[in-house]
C-alpha cells in the first residue's frame, strides 16, 4: 500500500522534505528526526524489501521507481529552499553540523543497504504483526535528509559561483 504514488504521498513528502531542509539549514536534530517520521519514502524500500522476499518483479520495479522519483523530487526541494533561505541570517552559519554530519559520502553510501534490510526487517514484522519497530526503522533508514541536503549543496555551490 505504501508503494503509490499518489497525491497524499506527494503531499507528505513535499511537507517532509520542507522540514527536513529547514531543520538542515537552522542545525535543529530535533526537525530532521521529525522529518523523518513525516517521510513516506519508507514505503518504497519496504515495497522493494518486500518483492525480494516474495519475489515480485513487478513491485520491485516500481518501488525502485517511486523511490528514485521521490528522491529527485526532496533534492529539487532542497533547492528550492536553500535559494530561499541563502538570503536569510540562517546561511551564515552553513555548512551546519547538520549538513555535516547528514552529508558524508561514507553515510549516504552506508544509508542504502540499511534502508534495504530495515524495509525487509519492517515487511517481515507487518506480515507477522509486530509493527512496534516501524518508527525505529523509519528514522535508521531515512534517506530523505540527505537529498535535501545534497539540493541545499547545490545551491550554496551555484550561488558562490
Amino acid at each position: 500500500d505504501g508503494v503509490k504514488f499518489n497525491f497524499n504521498y506527494v503531499t507528505f513528502l513535499h511537507i517532509a522534505s520542507i522540514v527536513a531542509a529547514l531543520g538542515l539549514a537552522t542545525d535543529s536534530s530535533t526537525t530532521v528526526i521529525s522529518s523523518m517520521l513525516l517521510s513516506p519514502i519508507m514505503g518504497p524500500v519496504i515495497g522493494m524489501a518486500y518483492g525480494v522476499i516474495i519475489w515480485d518483479w513487478p513491485l520491485i520495479k516500481r518501488s525502485v521507481k517511486i523511490e528514485l522519483i521521490s528522491i529527485i523530487l526532496c533534492l529539487i526541494l532542497g533547492l528550492i529552499i536553500g535559494f530561499s533561505t541563502y538570503w536569510t541570517h540562517m546561511a551564515y552559519a552553513w555548512p551546519t553540523e547538520e549538513m555535516y554530519s547528514r552529508s558524508s559520502r561514507h553515510g549516504f553510501l552506508a544509508g542504502i543497504p540499511i534502508a534495504f534490510f530495515s524495509g525487509m526487517g519492517v515487511a517481515l514484522s507487518v506480515l507477522d504483526d509486530h509493527v512496534s519497530s516501524l518508527v525505529g526503522v523509519a528514522i535508521s533508514a531515512s534517506l530523505l535528509p540527505p537529498a535535501g541536503k545534497l539540493g541545499g549543496t547545490l545551491t550554496e555551490n551555484t550561488i558562490a559561483l
